[in-house]
């Protein structure tokens, strides 16, 4: 007997989500996380089969499979022979809402590249299934698409498809977007919105890097209508839209232009915990975001690290009703091929497909160094929008207006905003990282942001950056990560072993030593490097530090040398 577990869409790592109804327009948190358990028997009839869980394996001579030349049904698994292939192509499959068809690797990795044809891996008309590179125990990405001709997308997923997974894919060096995946409309409306809808599209714990276009290109960028030729006569087709989409756990590097794009999510859509670094490469103009909240989209959108690129970090065009919240804009316009002269935000947002009366909400982001502003919003459709506890650091426009706040968050004067409890600064260490989610963790604990923040938990916001829980005092600390925890509470989910609390400080605080390194000695340092006091040696384990009463209020660093390593933290003493 064999055990069959399916996730449902609602997985999330929030205990409260927020829930977006577009027919009345409210919120309502809800138990994230579905977990259905079914039983079952699977019949073994392995029909050129290399693994005895295989009902069919896919060999490297064949590209091109119809499911409706098989005996094919929910629950049965399809294995993909190991090894280097030209292409594969998948229709005609579908399983049923309890029991997915599973494609995945066996016997190692599969490797398909070609510069020829329009796909490496195509998925068309298919339904209920999941494409999994999981198969292979010696490798987390057993599905390899390394490389495609110019214009061509790595892996498409489409043309009626529905209710699906995919994860562990690696793509790579596509002439296009790595994971291209949306229906188009055609002239006899059959694939037309209100004819077909998306469901569940899951796509998770995927490594895309090195694409000439998109990372994630999903669902369609022209929901307010697209324009093609129908018997010989322009026409506008509205495309299909999705409702439940998981973006998640994705890494995506390189990106030749937007790292992660959802156009056309009306219901139910999460982009969460991906991390986005080297974006918009090609610098492809309006197509260089971090991540593109597309037209007609609408959802939650947190927990994502955006790091370094040509674009603004996070691009919104969505319905309304958006809830952006706990994620890391590093450097937004400022690395790889900027236009000169071009205004790059941390976030942007406007009115692309806003319904009038709803609201976009900015909360607990932490933004640093954007070429441009930190927030802009030209949503005058919009109403209550909402910009609560972000922490935002040296805007590159600052100075450039007459009310310098407009830096940190810009708006124009009929743009209905409620902005309060935020933190905005130009102090910027230059001992920070700006390539290390530790290094922006440590130099954003120096900073007065402690229960300085509102209550968003309504919102259904219980939790941090990295799933620490929020509040844990009165208020919540403002930016991305929560700061005010105990030596029991805190996370060891860093990359340095060592942290202190609290900071600020009043000359005492905690060194905590996660891996009981010996601590050799600790050196405090002026900003301009003098070093003013030392003190060693320690015993390994956690201890209090009390400052000499000689050091006065300001910012210090933080030096302290182990047996391993040397860890710089910035400090406020006050």
């Amino acid at each position: 007997m064999h055990f069959w577990i399916f996730y449902g869409l609602n997985k999330s790592p929030h205990s409260k989500i927020l829930r977006v109804k577009i027919a009345t327009y409210k919120f309502a948190s809800k138990k994230s996380m579905l977990v259905f358990i079914l039983i079952s028997i699977p019949i073994f009839m392995c029909i050129h089969s290399q693994n005895s869980n295989c009902k069919y394996t896919i060999g490297l001579a064949k590209n091109y499979i119809d499911g409706n030349t098989l005996s094919i049904i929910g629950g049965d698994t399809i294995c993909i022979e190991a090894g280097i292939r030209f292409s594969l192509k998948l229709v005609n499959f579908h399983g049923s809402p309890t029991n997915y068809i599973v494609f995945k690797n066996s016997g190692g990795t599969v490797v398909v590249k070609n510069d020829s044809l329009p796909y490496g891996i195509a998925i068309d008309n298919s339904s209920f299934f999941r494409f999994t590179g999981t198969g292979s125990s010696t490798d987390k990405y057993g599905i390899k698409v390394m490389g495609t001709k110019g214009g061509v997308s790595g892996l498409g997923v489409g043309n009626g498809s529905t209710n699906f997974e995919v994860d562990h894919i690696e793509i790579a060096n596509t002439g296009f977007a790595g994971i291209f995946s949306k229906t188009d409309p055609i002239c006899n409306l059959s694939l037309n919105r209100d004819r077909f809808t998306q469901y569940q599209s899951i796509y998770h714990d995927n490594y895309i890097h090195n694409t000439g276009g998109e990372g994630m290109y999903i669902g369609h960028s022209f929901y307010s209508g697209w324009t093609t030729t129908c018997g010989g006569q322009p026409t506008v087709l509205y495309p299909s839209v999705l409702k439940g989409v998981r973006v998640y756990n994705n890494l995506v590097d390189s990106a030749g232009w937007d790292g992660i794009q959802v156009g056309s999510a009306t219901e139910d859509c999460e982009i969460y915990g991906n991390v986005i670094s080297n974006y918009g490469v090609g610098a492809e103009s309006s197509q260089n975001s971090g991540i593109q909240i597309g037209g007609g989209t609408t959802g939650l959108c947190y927990n994502n690290a955006i790091l370094n690129g040509s674009g603004t970090g996070i691009m919104v065009f969505g319905l309304g009703n958006n809830l952006i919240f706990n994620n890391i804009i590093v450097n937004a316009g400022k690395i790889g091929n900027v236009l000169e002269n071009s205004n790059v935000y941390g976030i942007f947002c406007d009115d692309r497909s806003t319904i009038p009366g709803l609201s976009f909400n900015f909360m607990n982001n932490t933004i640093i160094a954007p070429k441009t502003d930190g927030i802009r919003i030209y949503s005058n459709k919009s109403r209550n929008n909402k910009f609560y506890n972000n922490l935002i650091l040296r805007p590159g426009s600052f100075g450039s207006y007459k009310n310098v706040s407009q830096s940190y968050i810009y708006y124009n004067s009929d743009v209905d905003v409620d902005i309060s409890n935020n933190y905005f600064s130009q102090n910027l260490s230059p001992f920070i990282n700006m390539d290390s989610l530790n290094s922006i963790y440590q130099f954003s604990a120096s900073l007065p942001i402690y229960f300085m923040g509102k209550d968003v938990s309504t919102f259904g916001i219980s939790s941090d950056f990295y799933n620490t829980i929020r509040p844990l005092g009165v208020k919540p600390d403002i930016g991305a990560f929560q700061y005010n925890v105990n030596s029991n509470l805190i996370p060891n989910r860093y990359d340095s072993v060592l942290y202190i609390y609290p900071n600020p400080n009043n000359r005492k605080f905690m060194v905590i030593n996660n891996k009981n390194d010996t601590i050799n000695k600790i050196t405090v340092y002026a900003m301009n490097g003098m070093n003013l006091y030392e003190q060693y040696p320690f015993n390994s384990g956690s201890f209090l530090v009390n400052f000499p009463s000689t050091l006065k209020n300001g910012i210090y660093i933080f030096s302290i040398e182990t047996a391993t390593n040397k860890s710089n933290f910035q400090i406020v003493i006050r």
